[in-house]
């Protein structure tokens, strides 16, 4: 688990206790996951990944009620890094 990226989508999402710290970083595996079924390569720490994972966190929390927005926007940044050839994964990945 990249605790960087943890601690950023800890803060995104407004947490200053532990209460929900295994199910957020549960979510933030579950959207690398994600990720790589679609080819796109997570080894590398881009803020976009990040991003990626702060949105599908806020829409399984059901972030400020918004729940649907935040899956809509992560869908779309999922479907556009997938076709970017700088976030594909690389045969020796």
């Amino acid at each position: 688990m990249n605790m960087n990226r943890f601690y950023k989508i800890k803060k995104a999402l407004k947490r200053s206790n532990d209460a929900i710290d295994d199910e957020i970083k549960s979510n933030i595996e579950a959207c690398l996951e994600e990720l790589k079924r679609v080819g796109i390569s997570v080894t590398a720490d881009k803020p976009l990944i990040d991003k990626c994972c702060e949105l599908y966190c806020k829409a399984q929390l059901n972030f400020d009620n918004n729940s649907e927005r935040y899956q809509l926007a992560f869908e779309k940044l999922r479907d556009a890094l997938s076709l970017s050839s700088e976030y594909k994964v690389q045969k020796n990945e």
